[in-house]
């Protein structure tokens, strides 16, 4: 057996495979840096066609990816931003996760703003959960889950789904336990299901935490009927 010639062989396959990948990667580069000009120049949808381009040839090449979700955000096609952010989130080394956090984070926010104000409440109130993950301290985005949490009780119960109303404003309630409209919620939500009792525990709280809330008051009058 002619070890030389293994040997040669063994290096030849090295030496193309890593041809190989390097042609690869430069036209992922290519399709990159033509997006990236035609993205400064404005021109968002063709820039999205190669930026796709670029991620199909290198799916581990970040960079793409984070323009891509930047080409639908200024689109305002929230929806599809989403995906890409995650990806970029993945493969982002961790000394610059923070910047594609900052844009993720708008973007999560506007598309659960989008999906609230069409009804779509637990898409919603996934967006936002999943922006509070990546910014736990904040509380604008724990001000705004609990709002949509509220309005998807209120909602549910508005359409006669008491146990899921219930289930909402106890969530709410554990997200804020001093949230004056949350208890206000489940006092009605249990008033609706009949249970006088419950719903006159969930309207007293509602009326400690602020004695001068005149749903409370009124709500607590017309229980104590």
């Amino acid at each position: 057996m002619n070890w030389k010639k293994i040997l040669s062989a063994v290096l030849i396959i090295l030496v193309l495979t890593s041809c190989a990948g390097i042609g690869v990667f430069s036209s992922a580069q290519n399709e990159f840096e033509i997006g990236l000009d035609l993205f400064n120049r404005g021109q968002y949808e063709k820039a999205i066609k190669h930026f796709n381009k670029s991620t199909e040839l290198d799916p581990m090449f970040g960079r793409p990816y984070i323009y891509l979700g930047r080409s639908y955000v200024t689109l305002m096609r929230w929806h599809e931003a989403i995906p890409p952010f995650r990806t970029a989130l993945r493969l982002a080394p961790e000394e610059t996760k923070h910047e594609i956090v900052n844009i993720m984070i708008d973007a999560l926010l506007a598309v659960a703003i989008s999906d609230f104000r069409e009804g779509n409440f637990r898409a919603s109130i996934d967006y936002l959960k999943e922006a509070l993950k990546l910014k736990p301290q904040s509380v604008k985005l724990a001000n705004e889950l609990i709002n949509v949490v509220i309005a998807s009780g209120r909602d549910l119960l508005s359409r006669g789904y008491t146990t899921e109303a219930i289930n909402a404003f106890n969530e709410a309630i554990e997200l804020s336990t001093d949230n004056v409209n949350a208890y206000l919620g489940l006092a009605k939500a249990f008033f609706q299901k009949d249970d006088v009792l419950k719903a006159l525990s969930a309207a007293g709280k509602a009326m400690e935490i602020d004695p001068s809330n005149r749903d409370a008051q009124s709500l607590l009058r017309q229980l104590m009927k």
